[in-house]
């Protein structure tokens, strides 16, 4: 079939074809990391979580309004086991300083019609027994359950008159005995600390003035005042224990529990991160030495990971407290002995896989050293099981830190730890539940939130899901 040339018209004659221009922006291998974890709505809400607890770790303990006496730890003790109370959330009616108590029928009813124990008792106490404790209806009563401001009965039995006074009264008649059932809530102050507390107005009675001779000047003597002070006031000056607010209660000793769980964490998280961070750097140089270069250099490594994997952690910890003690310094030391293998066992097993890949026999070809090798082709293809090694290494250390402080075999002089205060909650949870349940509950955040954590970590720098939706 014959054409004529003149028959064939080139089309778009002026107008040049180019190739459409791609509109995406070019992102880096870390920028696609965090796109991809952003997207895994638990992980990332897990990393909030964690941000809220350090940012707790690092205020925490300086967010308290109220000084406890350090050089006046019975004073303190007096304040102990105040249940929590949240402002705002008070008026909710939880969190509100209230607790249900029992106590005997003379105590509760001397302590209703006190001026100083006003306002206590919030419900629970008969009208019918207010207006005729008398009755015949009352006279087998012992005991009664009340719902009450524990603030105010905290400061009342402190400072007034204690929950064992009428106990105290009924054993001396029965026993013949003296003893002074005001004995709990009596000061016995010098003139010093005397003025100290009229300064404050804090003086509630003066039971007995005791005056000693002065040999350096007879004419003035030296005098003890016997009084009851209101705890609260001498305690952490607050005149209206109503307007003191403990968040999570107080411990035994009187100390602030918010406070107290804070310092904890701190010392666990920074202990964590030093211990870590030690694991780390020793396993994962270690482990891809071995698994890049192997040879002999590998069999004399394994053979002497298979001897520190053979010796029991809890007797490290146990002969290194028993001989150096119990400080922050020892038990790192105790921890990274033998936590380098972990990371030396992954490091090894990742190092060893990927060494044989195409694209590692490609950059070799092309002259690449074994540093550029190892830290820019095969380290990123390691770095999402790694990442995640060290999210759940940090949970872990804290988790194991706090069992072994929880058995005693840990027992800091200086400081506190979750572990014991879970340990001190434990033993009074039947009487004082927020004792157990605020440390229990912030180590149980605490693993959840690294396992997402790490867990979206892992997802997020898997180099085979760079671009996947």
């Amino acid at each position: 079939m014959n054409i004529d040339k003149k028959d064939l018209v080139l089309v778009r004659d002026s107008q040049k074809i180019l190739d459409t221009e791609l509109e995406s922006k070019r992102i880096g291998y870390y920028q696609d990391s965090w796109n991809r974890f952003k997207k895994n709505k638990g992980a990332f809400y897990a990393f909030i979580i964690i941000c809220v607890v350090l940012f707790f770790v690092v205020f925490g303990p300086y967010m308290r309004g109220y000084t406890l006496k350090a050089d006046a730890p019975i004073e303190a003790a007096r304040l102990g086991n105040l249940v929590p109370k949240v402002p705002g959330l008070e008026k909710l009616g939880f969190f509100d300083g209230t607790k249900k108590i029992e106590a005997g029928k003379q105590f509760l009813l001397d302590m209703n019609s006190n001026d100083f124990g006003k306002d206590i008792i919030i419900s629970g106490l008969p009208q019918e027994l207010i207006d005729n404790p008398d009755h015949p209806d009352y006279e087998d009563v012992t005991k009664l359950e009340v719902v009450v401001n524990h603030y105010r009965y905290t400061n009342y039995v402190s400072s007034y008159k204690p929950e064992r006074y009428y106990s105290i009264v009924k054993q001396n008649e029965i026993n013949q005995t003296d003893d002074d059932p005001l004995a709990e809530v009596k000061r016995t102050l010098t003139q010093e600390e005397f003025d100290e507390e009229l300064k404050k107005n804090s003086v509630i009675d003066i039971l007995q003035i005791l005056e000693t001779d002065n040999p350096a000047d007879p004419e003035k003597p030296f005098f003890q005042y016997v009084v009851r002070l209101n705890q609260f006031k001498s305690t952490l000056g607050v005149n209206d224990p109503s307007d003191v607010y403990f968040w999570f209660g107080t411990t035994d000793e009187g100390g602030d529990l918010f406070t107290e769980l804070w310092l904890g964490a701190r010392i666990s998280l920074i202990m964590a991160l030093a211990v870590v961070s030690i694991n780390s750097l020793v396993g994962l140089i270690l482990g891809s030495l071995v698994g890049y270069y192997g040879g002999a250099f590998d069999l004399i490594m394994d053979r002497l990971v298979e001897i520190i994997v053979s010796i029991p952690f809890l007797s490290v910890l146990i002969l290194l407290t028993l001989r150096y003690g119990n400080s922050l310094i020892v038990i790192i030391v105790a921890f990274t002995l033998t936590g380098w293998v972990g990371m030396y066992k992954t490091g090894r097993m990742q190092f060893y896989r990927f060494k044989n890949r195409e694209y590692v026999f490609a950059a070799r070809t092309l002259g690449a050293s074994d540093a550029r090798i190892m830290f820019k082709h095969i380290f990123p293809n390691t770095l999402g099981l790694i990442v995640t090694g060290l999210a759940l290494s940090i949970p872990f250390f804290v988790f194991t830190e706090a069992s072994y402080s929880f058995l005693g075999i840990i027992e800091y002089a200086n400081a506190t730890s979750v572990g014991m205060l879970i340990n001190k909650g434990q033993a009074v949870m039947m009487h004082h539940p927020h004792l157990l349940l605020f440390p229990s509950a912030y180590i149980s955040i605490l693993m959840i939130a690294f396992n997402l954590f790490g867990n979206g970590l892992r997802d997020a720098f898997n180099p085979s899901l760079r671009g996947v939706e």
